[in-house]
């Protein structure tokens, strides 16, 4: 159906491509530029002595902002799905086709700007010190990302509910390109956003120095706990696995555990060893948790899916189902 366009609706769809594809670019430079290579040296990311000075219990261990490497490789490759792949583009997950109508709303490839815009409001408000825009932005950038996760899961449930209908079902690879290319993006992102969120938060309240120090530390603990508890929450509680909120949590987590085993001297001076000890066994035992809750997952869905080419499955309950089973 989406030959019949008309050349207005095809000029307006090839404007928001371009806009995408054109926000991807300037902010995975502009991020990587000052997360990873120091662009700009009078920052908080490129000045030792200023990274020292927004210290928390939660702030991980600097090889986390390598997490940024897979994020806007993945968001590349959304957009390059998006934008340009022979079939994907067309997928009701991208939705160009629903940005030009009334449900706009429901469109991702509406809300993909303003990701991109969030993301640069959080790294710049990091880099120069001004920790409650940050906060803010990160806020923004999940709230945009749920929104996204959230559509796109209602888009899967009725693309599941049409090729039940017709007999149907999508071939293994293509289910995992889409898979990777057009939700997994939101999903590692989203993960980590919401591990932003809490290292903001604590920023933000280690900004009151007049606070004792056993704030900072249950701040801290409840943060730690807060996560894991999303964690579990979208990888085991909800009907859809969100694999990539699971990957990016872990790698935060265990980001702050190496990080307390040798704290900096900012956290080193200000807590007691008790007390970074006890943060760093609940960072741990929170990554091992989720690590083996994500492990458990991904082993389950591949038993499913290298089953269902058998015919018949057996689904968790018992009983036979010949349709197809979603992890």
């Amino acid at each position: 159906h989406h030959h019949s366009l008309s050349a207005e609706d095809a000029t307006k769809i090839q404007n928001l491509k371009f806009v995408n594809a054109t926000s991807y670019l300037l902010t995975g430079m502009m991020v990587t530029g000052v997360v990873l290579f120091k662009t700009r040296e009078e920052g908080v990311f490129g000045d030792e002595f200023l990274w020292m000075k927004y210290q928390t219990l939660l702030t991980p261990s600097s090889y986390v902002n390598l997490l940024w490497v897979p994020v806007f490789l993945l968001q590349g490759l959304f957009v390059y799905a998006s934008t340009l792949h022979k079939t994907l583009q067309h997928s009701p997950l991208v939705g160009y086709d629903r940005a030009l109508q009334r449900s706009s709303k429901t469109s991702v490839a509406v809300h993909y700007p303003a990701v991109c815009a969030a993301t640069l409001m959080t790294v710049y408000s990091h880099d120069y010190g001004h920790v409650f825009m940050a906060l803010l932005g990160s806020v923004l950038c999940g709230i945009v990302l749920t929104s996204i996760l959230q559509i796109q899961g209602h888009l899967l449930n009725e693309m599941e509910a049409a090729m039940s209908a017709t007999d149907g079902t999508m071939d293994i690879a293509d289910r995992t390109a889409q898979y990777v290319a057009l939700c997994l993006p939101f999903e590692l992102y989203g993960g980590y956003v919401l591990a932003l969120v809490a290292v903001y938060f604590n920023t933000f309240l280690a900004g009151f120095d007049a606070l004792p120090t056993s704030v900072f530390l249950v701040a801290a603990n409840a943060s730690l706990a807060l996560l894991l508890c999303a964690g579990f929450y979208m990888l085991w509680v909800t009907e859809r696995k969100f694999y990539g909120v699971g990957v990016a949590l872990v790698w935060y987590l265990l980001g702050v555990a190496i990080e307390l085993h040798t704290p900096t001297q900012p956290i080193y001076n200000e807590f007691s060893d008790g007390a970074i000890l006890t943060t760093q066994i609940i960072a741990g035992v929170a990554t091992l948790i989720l690590a083996t809750l994500l492990g458990v997952r991904v082993t389950k869905t591949m038993i499913k899916h290298n089953i269902l080419n058998c015919g018949d499955v057996l689904d968790e309950e018992g009983e036979i189902t010949t349709d197809y089973v979603h992890a």
